[in-house]
């Protein structure tokens, strides 16, 4: 209390005179003389203000210093008696024009507070909390929050007061509010009895109705109550989203002031460490009321514009299931929906869903796309590299959809599973089997599509030059990182920092399988293929992480290293720079796809086993680059594969003569030392390349051979680009080079005045997304000076790829809160970038309102 006493009374001596003041003059009553001590201290150690003891014996005294041997001097009039009547006090005179300290009750609370006395709008308020402020913990709960809020109006005394008693963060009526609906939704009161208890529960009310028009009137049941303005606040914003569109069943809930309730929920939405209450709130409302019947005929296009409740996900999912299994190329019209629901509140409770949907419509429309396209080329060749600019769409979608699908939970699952079914018929029964017909008819004349992108080719070509111009060069070979999923990998990498270069494609050897692949990639002089699937090179063997670095350190370079990525995991920095120090050349092996999807447990887990060797191989460049300064990359694969989450029909299986004499018999491919005339297979003599007088033959299509052992949905050693096509990036590390940059948008709206609490603005988008521009988001919204949000939040979304400006124009809606705006105040527009806060525009608006 001392502390608090003196700094009072320095702050009066340390503001400014009044017009006709030539000093200051502060005088207290304390008959018990309680403060007698902390006033001598103070008046010992400031020479700015003369402390004179007033007593009932020295009152013409003390007046004559007043009057003239202190006229110019600050003073202190410290009375150690009881307050004398006026007409007894011959100090009246000057009293009247000094400024008491007074010390009872109440001002003892206002100083305690912070509050000026003076201050009667305030002081008003808080004399009508008696009770309230008897106790020092509720105090001292006020006290925080009422210094927080960047208002001290009367209204916020009564916000403290309300959010002191809920446990609210904050001093506002929304904070209180969400307190006591997430209370009533759980059906609990301790939080409303202690408003009703300590606070005053008629002028809650009567506050809820200045605020939202909420009272005995617009009550459903003539009687206030939490839990029906709960309800009548969640059904007008609902009306709100629906316009005209509202069930007039639903119309009597709605409160005509729903402006503040549509900025109270926007808000509610966009607070973080609340974003669980609402869910639970908004859960408890859906449950009383019937939307099956209520909301079911409205179309879907006003369905994706909501997000009260989760109801419109779930309806929109089942609308979108059933449009795609009936219009399953209606594209144009469904992805715009899916788009929309990314800004909404439950989008993250329904994430997976609504992208399964979007990989289930792309992979229809890639491969109505691709169908199209390959119907009339006649040549491999140029399948090949369709394949490689377009075509491998498809997988990529069928692989995303899939993987999606496997993370939804079952209630989720059951819900999307036609599609899922439908889409697997696509895939396998229609693509593949279209495609593979067609590439087998032209793969029997064209073997090799391009001599310098020849995986047996790739250390002379992609490697030597590196290490002839003395740079080193670390090689990453990812087992069964197939062409598509290196696509994936090369537009993370380059839409970040440092990494730039590009997608190439190497085509493997037949059989497409590890030991093969794995050794084309190592410095060779000869290749040999051995009769039981290995492969030599220059007689050496090629299994093993030190045979390989032993031919890597003899035909490529003597300073050369092999390392597995599972090692440089468990490495330091200190070890892994001591590992790599003066290496020129390093081969690191990541081992992930092929680990999972060889392996019948566990070959369904193989598009799961893409995603991670994508996030793992960014990482493991990632920490190359930061740890031990790599400059260039080279990430290939041995071989790709293929893959049916469906499972292999019999017709699919083609039987193989149990006496056949081969070398390796294989689901995708026979070896053996004589052609085989399979009736249901394609035979090759093994390449040149191989060093060996063999043949291998492979099943037409996508069909497998009839072998114990191993899974059939996961395969690979056959002819398809899938199998054979493998990834080459090329990836320079740029110290200097920047963030792909984020598309521009500007507020194209001209009016920057405001005469309407509810305003319509419009941005453009200033150029399209495309590999040099990446997708903006931003967090839209109006504030006043004190960095008050003083209208609803907007995340926009720029990601539009569209070439006409027109079609990149986004146009949003904006509502104001019911407040006394003063067109003489300043107020902002701000544009702030959610994915960097100190990239904050803010447009001057004046505020002139009705």
């Amino acid at each position: 209390m001392a502390e608090e006493l003196l700094s009072r009374i320095e702050n009066f001596y340390a503001s400014p005179l009044k017009n006709v003041e030539k000093r200051k003059i502060l005088y207290l009553f304390d008959p018990e003389e309680a403060y007698a001590d902390t006033i001598k201290m103070w008046a010992e150690e400031t020479d700015a203000v003369e402390l004179l003891t007033v007593t009932t014996h020295n009152f013409f005294q003390t007046n004559y210093l007043i009057e003239k041997e202190l006229k110019d001097t600050h003073l202190f009039l410290y009375f150690s008696m009881e307050r004398p009547r006026m007409e007894d006090n011959p100090l009246l005179d000057v009293l009247l024009y000094s400024e008491e300290l007074k010390v009872d009750a109440l001002s003892q609370l206002y100083l305690t507070l912070g509050i000026d006395p003076d201050n009667e709008e305030v002081t008003a308020i808080i004399k009508e909390y008696p009770v309230f402020f008897r106790a020092k913990n509720r105090i001292s709960q006020f006290k925080r929050l009422y210094n927080e809020s960047p208002y001290h109006s009367p209204e916020v005394v009564d916000y403290a007061v309300f959010a002191a008693l809920t446990k609210a963060p904050a001093a506002t009526w929304m904070a209180v509010l969400i307190e006591l609906f997430e209370e009533a939704a759980s059906k609990e009161n301790s939080k409303w009895d202690q408003l009703v208890k300590f606070g005053d529960e008629k002028r809650f009310w009567t506050i809820i109705d200045q605020l939202l028009g909420y009272n005995k009137d617009t009550s459903m049941n003539g009687n206030l109550s939490v839990n029906e303005l709960m309800h009548q606040v969640f059904l007008t914003y609902l009306g709100t989203e629906l316009g005209q569109s509202m069930p007039k069943e639903l119309n009597p809930n709605m409160l005509e002031k729903s402006n503040p309730i549509v900025i109270f929920i926007n808000q509610w939405m966009n607070t973080k460490n609340k974003d669980s209450a609402f869910y639970f709130v908004s859960t408890v409302v859906e449950s009383a009321w019937d939307f099956d019947n209520l909301l079911h005929d409205l179309p879907s296009e006003t369905l994706a514009e909501c997000e009260t409740f989760k109801w419109f996900d779930h309806e929109l999912i089942d609308r979108f299931v059933q449009s795609i299994q009936m219009h399953v190329s209606d594209s144009d019209r469904l992805l715009p929906l899916l788009a929309k629901r990314r800004n909404t509140i439950w989008f993250d409770h329904f994430q997976n869903s609504y992208i399964f949907l979007k990989w289930a419509i792309q992979l229809n429309h890639y491969s109505e796309l691709f169908e199209a396209d390959w119907q009339s080329m006649a040549e491999s060749r140029k399948l090949w590299q369709y394949y490689s600019d377009q075509g491998y769409h498809v997988d990529t979608a069928y692989r995303k959809m899939t993987e999606y699908y496997d993370d939804l939970e079952s209630d989720q699952k059951e819900t999307v599973r036609p599609v899922k079914d439908q889409m697997e018929r696509l895939y396998v029964n229609q693509y593949l089997n279209d495609f593979t017909k067609k590439w087998d008819l032209y793969f029997k004349n064209t073997h090799t599509f391009d001599s310098n992108k020849l995986q047996a080719n790739f250390f002379v070509n992609e490697v030597k030059p590196y290490l002839a111009h003395d740079r080193r060069i670390v090689v990453i070979i990812s087992d069964g990182l197939r062409y598509e999923a290196g696509k994936e990998l090369y537009q993370e990498l380059t839409k970040e920092k440092r990494f730039n270069g590009e997608i190439d494609w190497l085509q493997t050897e037949l059989p497409s399988i590890t030991s093969v692949g794995m050794a084309s990639l190592l410095p060779y002089h000869s290749l040999e293929f051995q009769t039981d699937g290995t492969v030599l090179v220059d007689e050496m063997k090629t299994i093993g992480l030190a045979n390989r670095e032993a031919i890597l350190k003899k035909n490529g370079h003597p300073e050369a290293l092999a390392l597995k990525a599972t090692d440089i995991d468990q490495m330091t920095m200190d070890q892994l720079r001591e590992k790599m120090a003066g290496k020129k050349l390093v081969y690191v092996y990541h081992n992930k796809v092929d680990a999972i999807g060889d392996h019948l447990p566990t070959e369904n887990d193989v598009f799961k086993a893409t995603r991670d060797s994508i996030r793992e191989l960014n990482q493991l460049m990632h920490r190359l680059t930061n740890e031990v300064s790599v400059g260039s990359f080279l990430v290939t694969a041995d071989h790709g594969y293929l893959y049916t989450r469906s499972a292999i029909s019999s017709s699919d299986k083609v039987s193989v003569n149990t006496n056949l004499d081969a070398w390796v018999k294989n689901k995708r491919f026979i070896l053996s030392e004589k052609e085989e005339d399979h009736y249901s297979g394609l035979s090759f003599t093994l390449s040149e390349r191989l060093d060996s007088n063999g043949y291998i033959t492979v099943p037409r299509g996508m069909n497998r051979f009839a072998l114990k052992g191993g899974g059939y949905q996961y395969s690979h050693g056959g002819h398809l680009p899938q199998e054979m096509m493998v990834p080459l990036l090329r990836i320079k590390t740029d110290r200097s080079r920047n963030e792909i940059p984020e598309v521009d948008v500007s507020l194209i709206s001209q009016t920057r005045t405001i005469t309407n609490n509810i305003v319509w603005l419009s941005f453009l988008q200033t150029e399209p997304v495309s590999e040099q521009k990446k997708e903006k988001r931003l967090n839209l919204y109006f504030e006043d000076d004190k960095s008050r949000k003083i209208s609803n939040e907007l995340t926009l979304i720029a990601d539009r790829e569209n070439k006409a400006s027109d079609e990149r124009v986004y146009t949003e809606k904006f509502v104001l809160l019911n407040e006394s705006y003063s067109s003489l105040d300043t107020h902002y527009f701000v544009m702030e970038n959610a994915n960097d806060p100190e990239d904050i525009i803010k447009e001057r608006f004046k505020l002139d309102l009705i």
